[in-house]
């Protein structure tokens, strides 16, 4: 058993499966969504001047953000929560169907261009000779397309029809699909409120990992995990 803080200790000797989130754990997520944003956004306003109308980013945040509180369980998919937010923004346009899926289209491609760096994908190869890796994020990245993504043996995503963490519901999929008992399942994360809480709620193994922090050194974080799952 070795500790990886001073409150929670991992039980090494029976883990056979780690699950790795994606965004802000394996790579820097802000300048991806930052740029993804960024062009989808300067598409949309272009649209909009074809037409004769002033595209407004606000009304697309708040429209955005409305829908994420409204506790529907659809819009755990982000994909298809940016789509029902654009068909709202762009609902007076023409062809207004195609401007949404090729706005989304471009966010999309551009959100898969993550940078991992490759102190966390030596990392990846290291554990990957010793334990089963699978990805469970919330978010739209795929993780076939990362540097890693050869290391994964299964993905798990909203974008499946799985409810987002902190449910169960991918969590308890690995299980099923490997056929081991929560314990034996490690998942690792930088999110105590959705890593964390999901990991909590099926009984499995959780490290908290938070390279990309300001406060946190990228080698430091790496060590303290390599160590920890020894």
């Amino acid at each position: 058993m070795h500790s990886y803080n001073s409150c929670i200790v991992l039980n090494t000797k029976i883990i056979k499966v780690i699950s790795f989130d994606l965004d802000n754990t394996l790579y820097d997520n802000s300048p991806v969504i930052a740029l993804a944003e960024k062009k989808s956004q300067e598409y949309l306003a272009l649209e909009f001047r074809k037409q004769n109308q002033i595209y407004d980013i606000n009304v697309f945040k708040e429209i955005r953000q409305t829908l994420f509180e409204s506790n529907n369980i659809a819009f755990d998919n982000l994909t298809y929560l940016r789509e029902e937010c654009l068909r709202r923004v762009c609902s007076e346009l023409q062809k207004a169907e195609s401007i949404v899926q090729q706005a989304t289209a471009i966010f999309i491609d551009l959100r898969q261009q993550a940078i991992i760096p490759k102190e966390i994908i030596r990392m990846i190869e290291s554990l990957s000779e010793r334990y089963t890796l699978v990805s469970i994020t919330n978010g739209n990245c795929e993780a076939s397309n990362l540097a890693v993504g050869k290391y994964f043996k299964e993905n798990y995503s909203p974008q499946q029809g799985h409810r987002a963490k902190p449910h169960t519901a991918m969590y308890q999929k690995v299980l099923d699909n490997f056929q081991i008992d929560a314990e034996q399942l490690l998942h690792i994360g930088d999110e105590e409120k959705s890593d964390g809480l999901g990991a909590k709620n099926i009984g499995c193994q959780f490290h908290l990992f938070q390279p990309f922090k300001k406060s946190e050194c990228l080698q430091k974080s790496i060590d303290n995990l390599i160590f920890a799952t020894q």
